[in-house]
Order: structure tokens, then sequence, then C-alpha cells
């Protein structure tokens, strides 16, 4: 930006010199023109004063003394007259000519002022002789001998006065020719100078911004493959009615694509599940795992597993949907496989053939008589509870081997089975020697041949890594789900700060690094905590992590297996912490550091993946919400520069162009033919580029207004004819130029409400297009009108322009050819299409007949009250059969 307003300034500095400079001509002008018509009446005076002197001589040789008295009186009067014109224009100041006060500038130049003052010595010399002349004795009336020198000396005078005036005129010639190229030069340097800023511009603000968009492009569409990808169904619903899900969701749901599922209600989709899952949220507890069964392919039932939350802020319910059917299959089909087996082995009197698979199944089994007593238990349950021998716990109860919470839970589901003839499953967690486990139990009574229930037996099998793997699923999405909701910087480093607690952490501290404004980088520190108050504290005393513990993060994670790696860290001032560093593109972008519940056990090898995979997404989210800050940053500083400097840089080119033309008067009025008719070629090239440097400032402005929405239109009352006959007269120099031939058809006049100047705009833009890309091939423009709706069409002979390529030039900075000669920063289509739209019509471009492109515009009559959508309808023939109008 410094360096845009330094050449903008220079710019400016140069305009003014040229308005300077054309002030010291007009002042040189009239100066030197005060100074001729003052020398030119030294010659007048000379004359009289001779003339006055002659006839002074003449009344006193007729002795008419009035006469004398009066041409003498007359003679000195003249002769001050000369002696005071002469002291004005040596030393300046103010002499009476034609009865005005003319201001007379001090004469400098010591050449002209030496020739001056001889002039003047000279003069004296003329009034020495007429006085000698009329002091004559009598005797000499008749043969006066002054009389003589007075002629002579009065001759050479005005002889010499005529030569020092001309000399006068040369070097007033000479000045203002010096002046006028000064002027020339400067102007032709400051439209350089112009070019140079716009270039500038160019490459310095327009080419890093579509970087930045693309780059910001590119972070939604990794988010959106992010949701789009995940192993589990992710769905929202607001205000009852789905607004988002992914392919797997929609295909669990019953919908072949995401689009059918949106807009449907969870009655529409769940049926009469629906219901109770409502009635659990409204609860204000999240639901974990609702199971629910929906119509399935091939006419089967599909058993699903929901987990849900609700926002509290908002009717927003979102949640996850996995498909259980295989996993209750094969539970079913496990039950049925014991129960044969077991009836077989009953049957055939093989009972140790179940004996031998309960033996050696991974599951705990234990068989309890009524009164909660271990009867019989497999080798995996006496593993479990850690016992040497089987025989230490037959006969045993739970309330001696577990928890007395946990013996409770246990006797109350025996108890329940026995009361109530009936199978239960639940979920419970069983201590182990590698820490706490997940099971699911199954209960179930055993019968007499009499049918009386005389024990329970119990199977509980290991789903630790299942729910683990769950719990990582559902992390992993709520993960996703969050990093999607907000592109906000500030938002996305509380939101990752938050990923892991309280599931994996109790404390997370998030380090970024930030540029600073010195030009380096800081670290900035962001403090999360399961403790919603101790976290609120923590940030109200502004957190700051120590450069000693930042040196032992850094040195742990680079030296853990030699890159940046998750890595143990034990700090002398605080619990074990886990860093992790936010790697993107190769490079560090942060460090992520978590403190673990006190007395938690250390994290698995799984959960270290986990927070290694949700610590890189939270760092790609990151530095997607830093690239979107930085693109919307650029993008605001781009508006305004666009907005302030088309407005700024119009105003001087307004003013230019006046003085452009002002030069050109000059030129003509002041230079000889051959001369003037170059320098006038000169400044008709530099007008038709201050003319093109014009429409690409108008054209900037009316893309910022686009963008900002700031585009207003006037409509009134259009005749179509005269828009294209005003158009094709201010291409009138451009089309003798070239000797292109255009000619202009239509069907009787056609008449519209439009915004007259935009209209105009959209004609000249297509029309400037053909002439430029037309090879110098004839242009046709033609109009048609049917109904409520106006066809416009250009048509050029051009090389035509490729099907690929026919809505890419209707993008912002985008051009039909690239890499060519023809000037244009590719924003006329681009403003034309907006144009067009903003009167409800449409813009397309076709094939020309024979070679070339041609582009079709189709307006409303009245865009107030459209009929149909724009570009519903080909335009009609040309050759309808109607009578044409064709105009060149």
């Amino acid at each position: 930006m410094l360096r845009i307003a330094l050449l903008l300034s220079l710019f400016l500095l140069f305009l003014g010199m040229s308005q300077g400079l054309m002030a010291e001509v007009a002042r040189t002008k009239r100066a030197d023109a005060a100074t001729l018509n003052v020398a030119g009446s030294l010659r007048m005076l000379a004359e009289r004063y001779t003339r006055e002197t002659n006839l002074a001589l003449v009344g006193l040789s007729q002795r008419d003394w009035d006469l004398l008295l009066e041409e003498r009186s007359a003679a000195q009067l003249t002769a001050r007259r000369f002696h005071e014109s002469v002291s004005a224009l040596l030393v300046g100041g103010t002499v009476e000519q034609g009865g005005l006060q003319v201001a007379l500038p001090a004469m400098r130049d010591p050449d002209l002022m030496g020739s001056l003052r001889a002039l003047d010595e000279r003069f004296r010399e003329l009034e020495h002789a007429g006085v000698l002349a009329l002091r004559a004795e009598r005797s000499e009336l008749t043969d006066n001998p002054h009389i003589d020198s007075i002629q002579q000396q009065s001759g050479e005078f005005v002889e010499e006065m005529d030569q020092y005036v001309a000399r006068l005129q040369r070097r007033s010639d000479q000045t203002l020719e010096r002046l006028r190229w000064l002027q020339s030069g400067t102007l032709l340097a400051g439209l350089g100078l112009f070019a140079v800023l716009l270039l500038f511009v160019y490459h310095r603000v327009v080419l890093p911004l579509d970087t930045s968009v693309r780059a910001v492009r590119r972070s939604e569409e990794m988010h959106r493959a992010l949701f789009e990808g995940a192993h589990v169904g992710l769905w929202q619903v607001s205000g009852g009615r789905f607004v988002r899900a992914n392919r797997l969701a929609a295909d669990l749901f019953g919908g072949a694509e995401p689009a059918e599922l949106e807009g449907r209600t969870l009655e529409d989709v769940l049926g009469a599940a629906a219901a109770p899952l409502r009635e659990q949220l409204a609860g204000g507890s999240a639901v974990r795992e609702y199971e629910l069964a929906l119509p399935g392919g091939a006419g089967g039932l599909r058993r699903l597993a929901l987990s849900a939350s609700r926002a509290a802020d908002r009717d927003l319910i979102e949640g996850t949907v996995v498909d259980i059917t295989p996993r209750r299959r094969a539970e079913a089909a496990l039950r049925k496989t014991q129960a044969r087996l077991l009836e077989s082995a009953h049957r055939a009197g093989q009972l140790h053939i179940v004996s031998s698979l309960v033996e050696c199944s991974q599951a705990l089994i234990c068989v309890k008589d009524a009164r909660g007593r271990i009867l019989s238990i497999n080798r995996r349950f006496a593993e479990v509870l850690g016992a040497r021998e089987r025989g230490e716990l037959i006969g045993r109860t739970d309330a001696e081997l577990f928890p007395a919470e946990v013996a409770e839970r246990f006797r109350a589901l025996d108890r329940q089975v026995l009361e109530e003839d009936v199978s239960l499953e639940s979920e419970d967690v069983f201590p182990g020697p590698d820490g706490p486990h997940t099971y699911l139990m199954q209960k179930f009574p055993l019968k007499d041949a009499t049918g009386a229930i005389h024990a329970v037996c119990g199977i509980a099998t290991d789903i630790t890594e299942r729910k683990r793997a769950e719990e990582a699923l559902r992390l992993m999405s709520d993960t996703s789900r969050r990093l999607a909701s907000s592109l906000d910087f500030e938002v996305t480093l509380d939101t990752v700060g938050h990923l892991l607690i309280p599931s994996l952490a109790r404390t997370c501290v998030l380090l970024v690094q930030e540029p600073s404004d010195e030009g380096g980088s800081h670290w900035r520190t962001v403090f999360a905590d399961a403790d919603s108050e101790h976290e609120r504290r923590q940030r109200a005393r502004g957190l700051e992590v120590s450069p000693e513990q930042l040196s032992r993060w850094l040195a742990a994670v680079r030296d853990g297996r030699g890159e940046c790696a998750p890595t143990r860290v034990p700090s002398p001032d605080a619990p074990p912490a886990w860093v992790t560093p936010l790697r993107v593109r190769g490079e560090v972008l942060g460090l992520y550091v978590l403190y673990p519940e006190p007395g938690r056990a250390a994290y698995s090898e799984a959960e270290l993946a986990l927070i290694e995979e949700v610590s890189q997404r939270g760092g790609l989210a990151i530095d997607a919400a830093r690239l979107y800050r930085r693109s919307r940053e650029a993008t605001q500083a781009r508006e305004e520069f666009l907005s302030i400097a088309s407005h700024e840089l119009k105003t001087p080119l307004t003013s230019l162009k006046l003085h452009l033309q002002s030069v050109e008067r000059e030129a003509m009025r002041s230079r000889p033919a051959p001369d003037s008719e170059r320098i006038t070629r000169l400044l008709h090239l530099a007008d038709r580029q201050l003319n093109r440097l014009r429409e690409h400032i108008d054209n900037l402005l009316d893309v910022s207004r686009i963008l900002t929405g700031r585009m207003e239109l006037s409509f009134e009352d259009v005749e179509l004819s005269e828009v294209v006959g005003n158009v094709f007269a201010g291409l009138d120099d451009e089309l003798s130029r070239g000797r292109i031939p255009i000619r202009f058809e239509q069907d009787g006049p056609i008449h519209a409400r439009w915004d007259r100047p935009r209209i105009e705009q959209v004609v000249a833009n297509l029309v400037g297009n053909a002439i430029k890309y037309g090879e110098h091939r004839p242009v046709l423009v033609s109009a048609r009108a049917r109904d409520d709706r106006v066809w416009l069409m250009v048509q050029d002979q051009g090389p035509g322009i490729a099907t690929k390529d026919r809505e890419r030039i209707f993008q912002v900075f985008e051009r039909a050819v690239r890499g060519t000669n023809i000037s244009g920063f590719g924003l006329g289509l681009y403003v034309t299409r907006q144009i067009i739209q903003a009167h409800g019509g449409s813009i397309q471009v076709e094939d020309t007949p024979g070679g070339g492109t041609t582009f079709v515009v189709e307006l409303p009559v009245d865009p107030a009250s459209p009929t149909e959508p724009a570009g519903g309808r080909y335009p009609p023939e040309l050759d309808s059969g109607e009578e044409s109008q064709a105009t060149c």
C-alpha cells in the first residue's frame, strides 16, 4: 500500500507540475504581450516627438509663438512619457496604454536591457538635437543645420526601435516554446507513471487476492470431504426437519441421496420411533445409543443405533447413525448355535462338548444358584478375577468378589431373571488386570427337567475395543461437525481447544504461532478446561506459557522420533502432559498440550492415534480459518482500494483531459502547420490512452459496486436505436482507423423501460469486444422484439470462442484469449452480465455462421414485471419475413 501511495503521489505531483506550467505559459504570454505593446509604443512616441519638434520649428520660423509653445510643450510631454515607458520596461511598473493601466514585469535579460538603455540614450540625443534647433539664432532660422540632424537621428532611431521590437518578439516565442515542450513532457511522464501504477496494483493486489480466494475454496472442499467421508452417518435436524446429512446417513435412513432426506421431518424418516427419541432429548441429556428398526432392502428390517444431542441455545439436533444389523444378526446366530449345540449335546449325552466350548470361550461364563452362589465358571472368568484356581471362586457370592455397588447391581439382575423368567441384556464395567473393561452381559434362567428354574447363567462378552472404536467414531464425527460449524478464527481456536475435553483430557493448552507487528512471530495461548469456572478464571488472568516450558515442549516433540510426534513430557511443576504438534503442509503450526485426569491410566496406542488425528484435523481447521480471515481482510482491502482509487483517479483524469485539449488548441494556434499536426497526433494518441484508462477505472468501479451490492439502476423509457447510435458515434474514431464496417438492423422502433447508461455500457462493451477480436472484419448488431421481450445480437467474424471458455469469460479478470497483445483487465463481460441480470435478462455465446462469435442478450421490456424467466426462449430468426431496418 505504501508503494501504491508513493506512485499515486508522484502522479499527482506530475499533474500539479503540468498545471503550474500551463499557468506559467499563460502568465508569460500576457507579460510578453504587454512588453511588446509598450515597446511598440516607444516607436510611436519617437515619431510623435519628431513631428511635434518639426511643428515647433515651423512656429519659430513663422513667428507663430502660440504654435511654438504648444508643440514644444507637447514634445516635452512626449519625451517624458517615453522615458517613463523605458523605466517601466527596465525595472517593472505600471504604464498608461490606450487609456488603461498596464502592469509590466521587470526585464531580466541583460542583452535586452543594454539595448533598451542604448535606445534611451539615442532618444536623449534626439531630444538634445531638438533643443539645439529651437535655440538657433535668427540668422539660422531659414537654414537650420539641426533640422537635418533631427530627421536623420529620428529615422535611425525608428529603425533601431523596429529591430529591438523584433528581438523582443523572437525572445518571447522562444520562451513560450520551451515552456510548452516542458509541459508536454511532464504530461507524458505522468501518463507513463500512471500506467506503471495500474500494473503494480494488478500484480500486487489482484493476483495475490485470487490466490487467497482459491485457497479458501480448497479449504471448504476439504471440510466437505471430511463430512462426506466419515465412517458413520452424520445428520442434523433443525425446526423438526432434516437440514443436512452425509451420504451414509441418507443411505441408512432409506434415501438414495442426501438431498432427498433434507426437508423431511423425524416422523417421516423414523416413523413411530421419533416420539420416544424426542422425549429423551426433551429431558436435556444426550442420547448415547437409541436402537430402532427401519424397513431395509429385500423386504427385511435394518437395525440402527442413533446417538443425538440437542443444542441448548437453538432448536438444533445433531447426531450419528450406525448400522448394527450385522451385529444383531451375529448375536442371534450365536444364541441359536449355542442352543442347538446344547440340545444336541444333551440328547447325545455329550455334555463334555459344551463343557469344552465353555472352557475355551473368551467370554466370561458363570452359573449361580438362586441364592447367588457361584456353581460353575470357565477359565476366562477366573483369569479376569485373578484367581489361580477356579475352586477359590466356587461357592462365593458377588458381594465377596466385587465392590458393593457393582455386586448389588448384579444381584438385582439375577433376582429379576429368577422372578420373571426372562432373559436380560446389559452393559457393565468389570475391573481387569490392565484396567476396567466394558462387557456385554446376557443373563438367562436354567431349568431342570420339570421346567423349574434352579440357576442363572451369565455370559459376559468383552466389548471394550468396540466401545472404544464407537467412542472414537463419535469423537471424530463430533470433531468434524464442530470444526465445520464456523470459519471464524477465534471460534475455531476455542473449538479446537475443547475437542478432547472431557473425553480424553481434563485440561488443554493450545499454542499457535501467529505473526507479530514487528515482523516476527509469537505464540498465541488458548486455555481450555473441563471446569468452565476454572477456565474462565485462567483466561481472565491471561495465562501465558513460560519460555522454559515452551522450550521443553518443543524439544520433546522434536526428539520423540527424530521429528514432531506425540511425546509424554514430565514437567517439574505440573502433572504429566502429552504434547502433539499441529502439523500443516509439513510445518508445525502450533502445539496441542493435554493434561489427563489425575490417576488416569496411560493413553493406549489407539488413543494416541486418535489424539494425533484430532490434532491434525484441528490444525487444518486453524489453518483454514486463518486463510479465511486473510482472504476476508484481503477482499475488504481490495473493495476499499478499488472504490477509493476509482473515485480518486477519475478527478485528475478529467483535469488531465481538459489540459490535453488546451495544449492542442495552443499548438494549433501558435505552431506552424507541420509541427502542429505532429503535436496534434501525439495529443490525440494521449487522449485515446486517457479514454482507455477511464474505461478501465469505470470497470473497476462497477466491479466494486457489484461485489459490495451498491449497483443501483434508474429505469426510464429507452428507444434501442438511439442507444446503439450513441455507441456507434462514440466508436467512430476507432472504426475509422481500423476501416471496420458495422451496421445495425432492427424490426422497427423498440421501446422499453431500462437504465439507459447501463444499457449503453452493455452495447459498448459487446461492440468493443467485436472490434478488438473481430480481426477488422464486418460487425453486425441486430435487435428483435417479440411480445414482452427483446433480443440484441452482436456478431463478429473473428476466431471465435471455444465451448469450454464460454462460461469462464464472464468471470472477473478473465479474457477470451489469454496471452495476446490485446489490452484489457477482463472486466467488461463480467460487468455486462451483471447489468443484464440486474435487468432480469440473460446473455449467451454462440458461433456465428461462417466463423466468429455471436453474443445474444435477452431482456424483458419492463424488468419490474417479468412474465417468463430469462433465457427461456430463443431469439426470433433474422429471416422471419418481417421488414427490417438497417443503419450503418
